[in-house]
């Protein structure tokens, strides 16, 4: 299982989006995905659930406050998946308590810090996880949909990737963005994770019809050319509106659907290369 981790300490780029549409195009292509929702706003649990996660729900934070417990086993990933009906792809939702300060009190202080997510992915590899009485599942993609921040959680999500996916705006904002998160990424490796790697830069919601937008677009192409995506999302109102309303794309809108089908090949040939360097 490959877990990649879509990131950007900017808010609005289309994380949630990018996470959900690209899952269910590896799941349209046969792929057996799974999304980790990592950020406290839930709006990908919000999509594939329904609704937000209520204390009734294992959560992903469950599973990490819980690694180095007595409660270890019965809130593994394997145990607190779910089923999404609205998108057809297995998820493990997030709650509030991921929010900084309740994640650096509970999970930041742990003695495994911040190994909790790296053990719990490794887990869940090596795990038969059946959501319904008719299937077990083995996982070959793990989407971790994270929150607009590079503090512990964000470290903790790195430590147990393989490889990250950045969503972009044609703006100068995240060009800056993207040096700073750089950074981090070394951090990381020198620290947690030497086999952290960025997958691509993917440049999302693009209004081609803007002199701007275009100008900034061969601006990232020029400065970024080895990390940049060939597939870049335009932008379309029916991505919007499925994200609104809680469908899969791949159904929604063909026109739209193709974008993250482009993606999910990319992804998968990248993957595959990183995986065996």
């Amino acid at each position: 299982m490959y877990t990649i981790s879509v990131i950007n300490q900017k808010g609005g780029v289309g994380k949630t989006v990018t996470t959900v549409n690209l899952a269910a195009a590896l799941k349209d292509q046969g792929h057996e995905p799974i999304v980790i929702d990592y950020d406290p706003q839930m709006n990908a649990t919000d999509w594939l659930l329904g609704r937000e996660a209520t204390d009734e729900d294992d959560t992903i934070f469950d599973s990490l406050a819980t690694l180095d417990g007595e409660d270890a086993d019965t809130f593994s990933l394997a145990h607190i998946v779910q089923p999404s009906d609205s998108v057809g792809v297995d998820f493990v939702p997030s709650d509030r308590r991921m929010a900084a300060a309740s994640f650096d009190s509970v999970v930041g202080r742990s003695p495994v810090f911040p190994q909790q997510f790296r053990r719990r992915v490794q887990e869940l590899r090596t795990a038969q996880v059946s959501t319904n009485s008719v299937s077990a599942k083995n996982y070959d993609y793990c989407l971790v949909d994270c929150p607009p921040s590079l503090g512990r959680s964000i470290a903790t999500a790195l430590a147990g990737s393989d490889g990250i996916i950045v969503p972009i705006h044609a703006d100068r904002f995240s060009m800056r963005g993207v040096s700073q998160l750089q950074k981090t990424i070394k951090q990381i490796r020198q620290v947690h994770n030497d086999g952290l790697r960025i997958l691509g830069l993917l440049p999302n919601n693009l209004d081609l019809r803007s002199g701007m937008v275009a100008d900034m677009k061969d601006k990232f192409q020029e400065v970024y050319d080895d990390i940049l995506f060939d597939t870049f999302i335009r932008w379309r109102s029916k991505i919007n509106e499925a994200a609104t309303h809680g469908n899969n794309i791949m159904e929604y809108d063909t026109d739209a659907a193709d974008f993250y089908r482009n993606l999910a090949e990319e992804v998968t040939e990248r993957a595959r290369i990183a995986a065996t360097a």
